[in-house]
């Protein structure tokens, strides 16, 4: 920090209003529930169709090509 900004005045009630006004637009947290057990197993399910979606993409391109 310079000489300058060291040396300015501070207004305490200025400052406390600033503050207050952050303080308003702050966003509280929030708690994390648990997962139920039908959502982890449409989470699995979603992710295995993914992985099976691309498995036959990549087996499809390969057969194309004739390496199979």
């Amino acid at each position: 920090m310079t000489d300058e900004q060291q040396n300015r005045p501070v207004n305490p009630k200025l400052q406390a209003e600033i503050e207050a006004k952050l303080n308003q637009h702050k966003i509280p947290k929030v708690d994390k529930k648990p997962r139920t057990r039908l959502e982890k197993m449409t989470l699995v399910m979603s992710w295995f169709m993914v992985i099976l979606m691309a498995g036959s993409v990549i087996y499809a391109a390969i057969s194309a090509l004739g390496w199979l």
